[in-house]
């Protein structure tokens, strides 16, 4: 335990950018290669297209080991989507080794050059002086490399480097779907607004939510709250007003930020942004189990042939719903955790109660609400019992499903009944089911890994 303050920080940072921060030499040997990409496709495209290297490598603020390209090609507004793709795939194909079609708002190419992974990605360009016309997500990224490089000091730029390490050490830096967490961009907008990592710490400990922070200023957290209604997290876009960057982040993922600005202020060491979790061994998992004296159930089923996106808004969505039946249903789920690895998906629940008793109490209206008694009564006159406690008429209840085991079988047998997404519904309803220790095996160790540490997610 440590006394965290600006002069301790100062000392620690130092020793975090010696681990994460790119050498001149790579740095330099890194845009050489990039000059020559972008080189080679000035010299195949029209006169009219332009070549911009975007992202965290043209701001200066990637991570060392983290390098990779993107690189954007803008065309004019007289070029058709169907154009913009077809030609940048066809120079991408030319240029790239191991390339394929992938997709975000609209497909783009990706692949390696010299050793580099490289997004290749075909967008409209936005003249200096213009009105934005955003046509899809991509187009805006021409304008955040320009708004962070015009505003961003070279301090800060290591500082986005420590938050984006800090970030992957907790498992919520990304903004896609599976982790809902912080993009870099967003990583860049919250060291420019509070100027250092050190003091986002700092004021993270006090947040709010709904969290607002507004990169324009002049408008209200009230108003934000209300344009951005149902968001936990709202940073305003500074090339987009009406857009905000934070929308991906999951409240989760916000919380477990603000809970790690707490932990980080109690222990602050370095070695908090760089310890890996390892994977436990199955007799570590089994002494956990034992020391919990709680009971699991683990689904096991093929990855399906979606993207990654798509796949894991089912599984959130899945989780939460089979979560929810087994708390209605009285086994006490304290905790789910999904995994997706080597061609499978994990989907572990961590239950208080695999057993119940055949009894269960229902509390029904106060004696004194006239019919809804006698209509109480009339539904309940054969179960186990009716009695009357503390002005109310009760009645003790045959269980539906006294066992997990049950409660699995009905979720397999009517899946969209108890909520599970449509796109799993076959995968669940075929899936392996595993109850307490049969649930351990070779390839259940990295769900099990994950579950049973999850203060690790807190830098712990």
């Amino acid at each position: 335990m440590v006394e965290f303050n600006q002069e301790k920080w100062n000392e620690m940072r130092e020793e975090i950018l010696k681990r994460i921060k790119p050498s001149p030499e790579s740095d330099r040997a890194a845009r050489k290669v990039a000059d020559e990409f972008a080189d080679a496709l000035n010299r195949m495209s029209p006169s009219d297209i332009e070549v911009m290297l975007t992202g965290s490598f043209a701001k200066d603020t990637y991570i060392r080991a983290d390098v990779d390209f993107d690189m954007f090609v803008l065309f004019p507004d007289k070029y058709t989507i169907d154009e913009l793709q077809s030609m940048a795939f066809e120079w991408g194909k030319k240029l790239l080794d191991n390339w394929e079609i992938a997709y975000a708002q609209h497909p783009y190419i990706r692949g390696t050059y010299k050793g580099y992974h490289i997004d290749l990605v075909p967008s409209y360009k936005i003249k200096d002086g213009m009105p934005a016309i955003i046509r899809s997500a991509v187009d805006r990224t021409q304008l955040h490399t320009k708004y962070v490089l015009e505003h961003i000091t070279e301090s800060q730029k290591d500082d986005v480097r420590i938050l984006k390490r800090f970030l992957k050490r907790l498992g919520i830096y990304g903004a896609e779907i599976k982790t809902g967490g912080f993009s870099g961009y967003l990583c860049e907008l919250l060291i420019l607004k509070y100027g250092s990592f050190y003091n986002l710490i700092m004021n993270a400990r006090n947040w709010k939510f709904p969290v607002v922070v507004d990169m324009h200023g002049g408008r209200s957290e009230r108003l934000l709250r209300t344009l951005f209604k149902g968001d936990t997290f709202v940073v305003t876009d500074p090339v987009d007003k009406k857009r905000n960057v934070a929308s991906p982040v999951s409240v989760d993922s916000l919380s477990t930020f603000v809970a790690a600005a707490h932990v980080f202020f109690i222990a602050p060491h370095a070695d908090m942004f760089f310890h890996e979790l390892e994977l436990l061994t199955q007799d570590e998992i089994r002494r956990k189990m034992d020391e919990r004296g709680t009971s699991v159930v683990l689904f096991a089923f093929a990855h399906p042939l979606r993207a990654e996106d798509i796949l894991w808004g089912e599984i959130r969505k899945t989780l939460k719903a089979m979560e929810n039946a087994f708390d209605k249903e009285g086994f006490d789920c304290t905790h789910q955790t999904a995994e997706v690895h080597d061609g499978k998906c994990y989907m572990l629940f961590e239950l208080v109660h695999d057993h119940l008793p055949t009894a269960v109490m229902q509390e029904g209206p106060y004696v004194r609400m006239g019919q809804h008694v006698e209509r109480f009564i009339k539904e309940e006159m054969d179960n186990l019992d009716i009695f009357v406690k503390d002005e109310r008429v009760c009645a003790v209840r045959k269980r539906k499903l006294c066992t997990a085991h049950e409660l699995a079988d009905a979720i397999q047998k009517d899946p969209l009944k108890y909520g599970v997404s449509k796109g799993l519904r076959e995968e669940v309803s075929t899936a392996k089911v595993f109850f307490g220790s049969d649930a351990l095996f070779e390839d259940s160790r990295a769900v099990f890994t994950k579950h049973f540490n999850r203060k690790f997610y807190l830098g712990l």
